[in-house]
């Protein structure tokens, strides 16, 4: 029945058109937020805000914040943003970014993204996540698990996985003349699968035995990047209010299969009371321990979420930075010959692939941390201040609650940091040149107190695979290569079957 005119069709017409118009109105003035407060911003789409390609899928929502870092000038130091109709403020000024990450922690010590929907009980609980105070106590409690001494337990567990991937790469390429395409972002899955498995839940397994383990074939699907899952992460990430009630999880389907390894690793340990320093040893110490008058408890989904974050944070990162070295390499021979003569020496000289060895391999290390420069897996850091917050020195006030950003792909190639800042060059970490960068403006760990706990944990991880491959073969770009980034993925991740050719050396 018509009520506005004469025909029910148009009727219905009108009232869409009004409400359209009602809602573009209302995103127009939301997208003048930052203007009302005097901060520099850039043309945005009246309803995706800066953020079309990345809500579509078309490229990686940090390649897209890396642009929009460089489109702004030169002399601010901030930039606001729009994603769909909420304002969020990247910084572009080293000091601004120390203000936020180390002097002023107390206002910005949780995250905004919050990495769990409701009813996600692992997912709120991991280190990354959680938010202060419990962050404070979770870290205290988890900082022993990363000392050195420990670290040199796990580097043995590394190194087992490593020489599985050795032995792997041995049955594909058996003849020295030919040169063969390897399938890398697969062949370091199972390796850091093989790893994490080790490390994390306490568990020996082979992910690159013909049948694959129940553990490695449960993690591809936990971790499947469908369209569904990118898009309910995308709203955790950029949008968690309206990411909570989209249903993921950080197991997703999975969470009960991985919690029942878990749990049987740790009850089998409580009872054998065998020690192999891995993650298991200390969640049970930290089981054990009395309670000190907090009202956190290591129990449950609290001991399982740490396990959980190594495997969703310690292996998508490695991956890909694994990947992007080698892609770097394969561009640049004589840094892979170089690098390559290194390995081989620092091998000879210790009687084998050792802990202090792999610390003293300064040219791999320089490569990985210009390979973080360039290709960094987390691109962003993210802080949500707990009160109201004017910027010391400037006329810039945010509200509680505003998103702050601090984009990696922005910062680490601003070229009023770094000369040539697109040229991948290891020797900008040099001992000669490393005190030319300045500070805030490496940071693919984060930076102050809630930077990666596991960052030594990682780059361990990183070495030890990288080592594995370039001892015993040349790297060289195929013929199909394409940039290696996944445009569906929030974090830098290399595409599924993204090639590069081997040849045995």
């Amino acid at each position: 029945m018509a009520i506005l005119t004469e025909c029910a069709v148009l009727d219905t017409l009108v009232i869409f058109s009004l409400l359209f118009a009602t809602l573009y109105l209302w995103m127009k003035w939301k997208h003048t937020y930052w203007q009302r407060r005097g901060v520099p911003t850039l043309p945005a789409h009246w309803f995706f805000g800066h953020f079309k390609d990345a809500i579509l899928f078309r490229r990686p929502a940090g390649v897209i914040l890396g642009e929009l870092h460089r489109q702004a000038a030169d002399e601010d130091d901030v930039l606001g943003i729009y994603i769909l109709h909420k304002p969020f403020l990247l910084l572009r000024n080293p000091e601004l970014i120390k203000q936020i990450m180390i002097r002023d922690f107390n206002v910005f010590s949780n995250h905004h993204f919050r990495g769990a929907s409701k009813g996600d009980t692992v997912g709120k609980w991991t280190l990354f996540t959680i938010e202060n105070p419990e962050w404070k106590h979770l870290r205290t409690k988890m900082s022993p698990v990363f000392t050195s001494g420990k670290l040199k337990s796990l580097f043995l567990l590394m190194q087992e996985s490593g020489e599985k991937m050795r032995d792997h790469l041995r049955d594909q390429i058996r003849d020295k003349s030919k040169t063969v395409p390897i399938t890398v972002k697969d062949t370091f899955y199972k390796y850091t699968t093989d790893v994490i498995s080790s490390v994390a839940f306490g568990i020996r397994v082979n992910c690159y035995d013909t049948s694959p383990p129940e553990f490695y074939v449960n993690s591809r699907k936990a971790f499947n990047q469908t369209l569904l899952r990118s898009f309910q992460f995308f709203f955790l990430f950029f949008l968690p209010k309206i990411g909570q009630y989209l249903g993921s999880s950080i197991l997703g389907k999975y969470t009960d299969y991985f919690r029942k390894v878990f749990w049987d690793s740790m009850d089998n340990r409580s009872v054998t009371k065998m020690k192999r320093g891995d993650l298991i040893d200390s969640l049970l110490q930290l089981k054990d321990e009395s309670s000190d008058n907090t009202n956190f408890r290591f129990e449950a989904d609290v001991l399982f979420a740490q396990a959980a974050i190594f495997f969703v944070a310690g292996r998508e990162t490695s991956i890909t930075t694994m990947t992007c070295a080698l892609f770097e390499l394969a561009k640049n021979p004589e840094m892979q010959k170089r690098l390559r003569e290194e390995i081989l020496q620092t091998i000879q000289d210790a009687n084998g692939v050792t802990y202090e060895a792999v610390h003293n391999m300064k040219y791999l290390h320089q490569v990985m941390n210009e390979t973080l420069r360039l290709h960094p897996p987390a691109p962003l850091l993210d802080r949500v201040p707990i009160s109201n917050y004017t910027f010391p020195g400037t006329k810039i006030t945010i509200e509680k609650g505003t998103p702050v950003y601090v984009v990696l792909r922005g910062i680490q190639s601003d070229p009023r940091y770094y000369r040539d800042p697109t040229r991948f060059d290891p020797e900008r970490f040099s001992d000669e040149r490393k005190d030319e960068i300045v500070p805030c403006t490496f940071l693919p760990f984060g930076e102050g107190p809630r930077n990666c706990i596991g960052m030594r944990l990682g780059t361990l991880q990183t070495a030890v695979g990288l080592i594995a491959i370039l001892r015993d073969y040349e790297v060289a770009l195929n013929p199909s290569w394409k940039i290696p980034y996944d445009p569906r993925n929030v974090f830098t991740s290399p595409p599924a079957g993204f090639l590069l050719d081997f040849k045995k050396i």
